[in-house]
């Protein structure tokens, strides 16, 4: 009876490490495939997942189906626009929508890199944050932010690239992904 005992330990035993093992390389995969992503604190160029941008609110998933990069000439300020509805024209006002927005002023983004690693990491010139309306009214959010942004492409008309933007608002709100976008020159 002890040798039964015995035999059903080492095999119990077996069982756990070999679905411990199982498990480590399924989430090395899955975190090196970019094939998901979830908010943090801290993010790379690395993580940028290769699916097409999508965003969260808490845990409600919003789909991103408007990109405009804004081209300021007067202010010099460049502006990303991450919306959830599109304007009646190309570089028109969007009403109503929940959108992520990435500015740089006083100076132009281009073909790069951009990087603002965690939420206390500071970027002179460098600002994100985002809203979402509630009937009629807009609610704004200007919390601490990190991002990684590589753009991929660029010319008066398109723009091309990659993002991870996360927010340390109490619903842990984010995008990512890959974008294209159109440019609009004010």
């Amino acid at each position: 009876m002890n040798i039964y005992k015995i035999l059903l330990n080492v095999i119990f035993v077996i069982l756990i490490i070999f679905s411990c093992k199982k498990q480590e390389v399924n989430d090395q995969t899955t975190s090196s495939g970019n094939q998901s992503f979830s908010w943090k604190e801290v993010v790379n160029f690395n993580d940028i997942p290769d699916y097409p941008i999508r965003g969260y609110i808490g845990d409600k998933e919003i789909k991103i189906v408007y990109v405009n990069f804004e081209k300021w000439r007067g202010s010099g300020d460049n502006t990303f626009y991450f919306s959830t509805k599109k304007p009646q024209q190309n570089c028109g006002s969007v009403v109503n929508d929940t959108a992520f927005r990435l500015t740089k002023a006083n100076k132009n983004f281009e073909e790069q890199e951009f990087i603002k690693e965690s939420f206390t990491t500071s970027k002179e010139g460098y600002g994100a944050d985002f809203h979402v309306y509630v009937g009629e009214e807009s609610k704004d959010f200007d919390v601490p932010w990190n991002c990684a942004l590589k753009i991929s492409y660029i010319d008066d008309k398109k723009i091309q690239g990659k993002i991870i933007m996360c927010f340390k608002d109490e619903k842990k709100s984010w995008i990512a992904g890959i974008f294209e976008g159109i440019v609009c020159n004010y």
